[in-house]
């Protein structure tokens, strides 16, 4: 049999590079002399997840299985692609059989708790974690998965002390530097954040979670934003079940407030500014995301952390409430000389401010079939709203059956997703 051991050399030397296609080709040319080689095959598998080809991996990962079902270092690659695909269920069954096999390999307690946390179990991520520690004090991973269990847990003190050992340790770790950036985002301190993402973007400008931290934590600038960001990060913690009670909570008080709107007490006002205050509410979470977006537009860091969807939603999101503002103005300017008009031009008005809900949620480029059942519905909702505005002045029956349906299709959307 030919000594493949130079192929799988340069092969860990260029993935260890960030070369993965390179690295892929030395592996061909190993598994064509020696097809049967399950250290090459791990070696393909970690580099088709670092080209994101999870289940491509996974599939290549089982081969090696195949081969050689007693190597647990196999199952923590499996359990690592599983849970790069967001499989977590099945990722912890692989971790487990790892785990059962070698019980002294920190990296797959790190990636058992950084599962767990994900699952909203913090006290079992702290406590795997901690266990990892226990083999390797200075895992970093474990670490990571340590403060931010800590974090969820509302022990910052801990928490941040664990990222100090852990930056002590090595301070040019961009994970580190990303776990500690998101740590301080959910605390409300963006501008450390801020600064934590872009030392994790200057070690890998290429690294996603880091990319998306700092656009959070610079739209946080923005006090609404930042308000809503961590009502977003508290409700999340608490699990999915509070995702639809509190909505559901909010909805029966605002009821119970607007029968109180019917007494004489001195009550309605209490309940009105109370009702007045949850629309607020409302409103704002379904806009600040693409207006937000609109203020990094102009930002120096901010306009190239955007993707072209979140560009295009700012732009369409802002030229659509600007453009009922003008109905508006428009409305009152002609009220006393063209009153037949006026109405159309205050449903444009409302056709316009609805419509910049959903155009906030489009993917770009355009299409129907590319995205999921949410981008659809939003392109239908922004159809119903362009075709309200000029039946509004030409034919008022279409655009109140329009007007209508809009209505109708984005309630039962919005409640459908609190159960989603």
């Amino acid at each position: 049999m030919n000594d493949i051991s130079p192929y799988l050399e340069r092969a860990q030397l260029l993935l260890a590079q960030g070369r993965a296609n390179d690295a892929i080709a030395q592996l061909k040319n190993a598994l064509q002399q020696d097809p049967g080689s399950d250290e090459a095959l791990s070696l393909y598998a970690r580099c088709q997840f670092a080209q994101k080809d999870y289940d491509a991996g996974i599939a290549t990962i089982n081969n090696a299985i195949s081969i050689d079902p007693e190597n647990s270092y196999y199952f923590y690659l499996l359990g690592f692609g599983y849970y790069s695909a967001n499989k977590n269920k099945m990722a912890l069954e692989a971790f487990k059989q790892s785990q059962e096999m070698d019980p002294y390999f920190a990296e797959t307690y790190g990636l058992m708790a950084h599962v767990y946390i994900e699952q909203k179990d913090f006290n079992k991520g702290l406590a795997t974690a901690n266990e990892g520690l226990e083999i390797d004090p200075e895992n970093i991973t474990c670490l990571n998965a340590r403060s931010i269990a800590l974090n969820k847990m509302h022990k910052t003190d801990d928490a941040i002390n664990t990222m100090q050992n852990a930056l002590a340790q090595d301070p040019d770790n961009e994970y580190t530097h990303c776990t500690v950036g998101w740590n301080y985002l959910e605390k409300g301190q963006h501008k450390i954040a801020t600064k934590h993402f872009k030392e994790a973007l200057r070690i890998n400008p290429n690294m996603h979670n880091a990319q998306a931290g700092l656009k959070e934590a610079l739209k946080s600038k923005i006090a609404p934003y930042r308000w809503l960001l961590r009502y977003s990060f508290w409700i999340n913690n608490k699990g999915k079940k509070m995702r639809w009670i509190i909505p559901l909570g909010l909805y029966l008080t605002v009821r119970l407030l607007s029968s109180l709107l019917k007494m004489k007490d001195g009550t309605e006002y209490i309940a009105g500014s109370l009702i007045a205050l949850y629309f607020l509410f409302i409103l704002t979470s379904w806009l600040i995301t693409p207006l937000a977006n609109f203020f990094l537009l102009f930002h120096k860091d901010g306009k190239y952390a955007l993707t072209q969807t979140e560009k295009k939603t700012a732009v369409t999101v802002v030229a659509a409430l600007l453009a009922g503002l003008i109905c508006l103005c428009v409305s009152q300017l002609i009220a006393t000389e063209y009153k037949n008009i006026v109405t159309g031009f205050i449903i444009a008005t409302a056709a316009f401010w609805a419509m910049s809900v959903p155009l906030g949620n489009i993917e770009y480029p355009l299409s129907v079939r590319e995205y999921g059942t949410q981008n659809k519905i939003a392109m239908l909702l922004v159809l119903l709203a362009l075709v309200t505005i000029p039946f509004a002045f030409i034919y008022l029956p279409v655009a109140i059956f329009t007007g209508i349906s809009f209505i109708v299709i984005f309630v039962l959307n919005n409640w459908a997703g609190i159960f989603r």
